[in-house]
């Protein structure tokens, strides 16, 4: 099980994804990982978003949205908000892991820049933008 999470600061209308630059492929990825041991998926979440990005969140500011992958491979989704305005460093493994030919750089995407981005898996891509489809006509009133 992996757990991804899906920050978003409404005031610079844009969520916060990893520009990855990997043996000359370009391509964005939602933040997080996976599970270690008998992690929940709430907590995979937690703790993989402090891990690489330094962002502390609780249980409450979480909220799951979808899933994506098949039973081998499940992907929790989370959503959450955040008022930070400068995107944080890349820390934990994926700063160990950086060299020239593996590069992770977290930056604040604009929501209407989504559709025009390499954002992988192409299944996670279509679920985040039927999500904000659906926060934008108000049919989603989970947030």
């Amino acid at each position: 099980m992996r757990a991804r999470v899906i920050i978003y600061n409404p005031k610079l209308d844009s969520i916060l994804l990893i520009h990855r630059k990997k043996n000359g492929r370009d391509y964005w990825v939602i933040p997080g990982g996976g599970a270690k041991g008998a992690e929940t998926p709430i907590q995979t979440a937690i703790r993989e978003i402090e891990e690489e990005l330094g962002l502390i969140f609780s249980s409450q500011e979480l909220f799951g949205i979808f899933e994506m992958g098949k039973e081998a491979e499940i992907q929790k989704i989370f959503f959450a908000e955040s008022s930070i305005v400068r995107a944080p460093s890349i820390s934990g493994e994926e700063l160990n892991r950086s060299n020239k030919n593996n590069i992770y750089i977290p930056t604040w995407v604009n929501l209407n820049v989504i559709p025009t981005i390499n954002l992988l898996p192409i299944e996670g891509k279509i679920k985040l933008q039927h999500y904000l489809y659906s926060l934008e006509n108000g049919k989603n009133k989970n947030r």
